[in-house]
């Protein structure tokens, strides 16, 4: 499988620093190869101007690094029309700043369902996720879909309703390992092997359900090893990027820290070591 399988890691380097400087650092000294950029300098990635994300790239790219997403909070609301016409705006500004940062990709969600996925949500949940996936192919822009807890997206089930209906080059999944286990699943029974097909990137953190809790790759019950393996065997090699809220998680961004993030970081390369052993 080779050395350099699973060797394209980034990162959510907010949770390491505010300040633009102070990430570009981090991700440099930890060998990342790109950025996810959530917040910069305290700021909403969507809240940024233009000229403030242009400063940005020009900082990654001066540093050697990608960005890898334009990592929008985009859906994460309750299901109703209001909140429809909002995110739809936030995403058009989404697809902006995709031009500006020199990314394609843009991580969203899916609109809050509850504690379940209900067939009743279905029709109003695919009207709103059609539009939007008609912005991105109009745009020439990859959602990412990630499977945040108590989203319409976040039970196996209606992920794969959403992928079935529209996977495609424009809507494609971020899967996040801890995100699945908090809520009672896991990726090799629930997940893998029907959503191979429209994996984009893995989200590296990992969770103990009973605890609540989110801990490095490797440390819970999240399958990492053994998926890694799973997907390598397929010949899958996309990014994996390190999103590891070891301090702090909240609804639309978590706090690591510079140590606690470096220690995330040693975890998912031992972790991928592990993976890949003997191969």
């Amino acid at each position: 499988m080779g050395p350099d399988r699973f060797s394209w890691i980034t990162g959510f380097v907010d949770e390491a620093a505010s300040a633009a400087p102070d990430q570009i650092k981090i991700a440099r000294r930890l060998g990342l190869r790109g950025v996810d950029v959530r917040t910069v300098d305290g700021k909403n990635v969507l809240q940024l101007t233009d000229d403030e994300a242009k400063a940005y790239r020009e900082m990654t790219e001066s540093a050697g690094l990608a960005i890898q997403s334009v990592s929008s909070p985009v859906n994460k609301v309750p299901l109703t029309p209001d909140h429809r016409l909002e995110e739809n705006a936030k995403l058009r500004r989404a697809i902006e700043l995709c031009r500006v940062l020199g990314t394609r990709r843009i991580r969203i969600f899916s609109p809050t369902v509850g504690d379940q996925c209900r067939e009743e949500d279905w029709p109003a949940v695919r009207e709103w996720m059609a539009e939007q996936v008609a912005m991105a192919k109009d745009g020439d822009v990859v959602l990412l879909h990630e499977n945040d807890a108590r989203f319409y997206g976040a039970f196996p089930e209606g992920a794969r309703r959403l992928f079935e209906e529209f996977g495609s080059d424009h809507f494609r999944a971020a899967f996040d390992f801890a995100n699945t286990v908090l809520i009672g699943f896991r990726p090799l029974k629930h997940w893998f092997p029907w959503l191979l097909p429209h994996l984009d990137t893995l989200h590296i953190k990992d969770a103990i359900e009973a605890e609540g809790r989110v801990v490095p790759a490797g440390e819970g019950e999240g399958q990492m090893v053994e998926t890694l393996r799973w997907l390598a065997t397929m010949g899958w090699d996309g990014p994996l990027t390190l999103e590891p809220h070891l301090a702090v998680a909240g609804k639309f961004g978590g706090y690591t820290g510079p140590q606690l993030f470096e220690a995330a970081t040693q975890a998912l390369r031992t972790t991928i070591a592990e993976a890949l052993k003997g191969d």
